[in-house]
């Protein structure tokens, strides 16, 4: 393992921790000249299945030749389990990207409702009818009660309203009963 390390880092000994994780795995699912099978089959009889052999051509290190050394099988070997972290970055980028996509599509689908503007005291409103939209009767009734004038919103979003004539509404009406008039 020690010299797989030297030759994973190539000699270069600065980021040798990186590797160790890697070098015990590799040690484990190959194959032991002394016994003949891994200690991975040993342990649960059966040939280890790497995410490298579902999703990806793990065959794509170069350097694999008959007669090598243990030491550099391990080596070849760690390359292989190394290129897991690079795919997990570009799997997290990718599906950044995709989730800023269906961010935008969303948006562009339901822009009218997703609607970030505030009125401004003094704006003219009218108030969606929602006690009545529940009754049997719903089809005579008056779908919107206004126009009314803003006065200030509150902190919790909800709007004080008046009447045109200045005469303040009791309770608050919430921003999503309210659209321009």
């Amino acid at each position: 393992i020690r010299e797989s390390l030297v030759k994973a880092c190539q000699h270069d000994m600065r980021n040798w921790h990186r590797k160790v994780p890697l070098a015990f795995f590799a040690d484990r699912i190959t194959v032991s000249k002394s016994t003949g099978f891994s200690p991975h089959w040993l342990l649960y009889g059966v040939h280890p299945i790497l995410p490298l052999d579902l999703c990806d051509i793990s065959f794509m290190v170069e350097g694999f030749v008959k007669g090598i050394s243990t030491s550099d099988l391990l080596v070849l070997r760690m390359k292989q389990l190394e290129r897991h972290e690079d795919d997990i970055a570009s799997a997290a980028a990718v599906l950044k990207a995709a989730r800023y996509r269906s961010k935008a599509q969303f948006e562009k689908r339901f822009h009218k409702v997703l609607n970030y503007d505030f009125y401004n005291p003094g704006d003219l409103v009218i108030i969606r009818n929602s006690k009545d939209e529940m009754t049997l009767g719903k089809k005579t009734m008056k779908r919107y009660l206004g126009p009314f004038e803003v006065d200030r919103r509150t902190r919790n979003g909800a709007y004080v309203i008046k009447e045109l004539d200045g005469t303040y509404i009791r309770t608050s009406v919430a921003a999503f009963r309210l659209y321009p008039y």
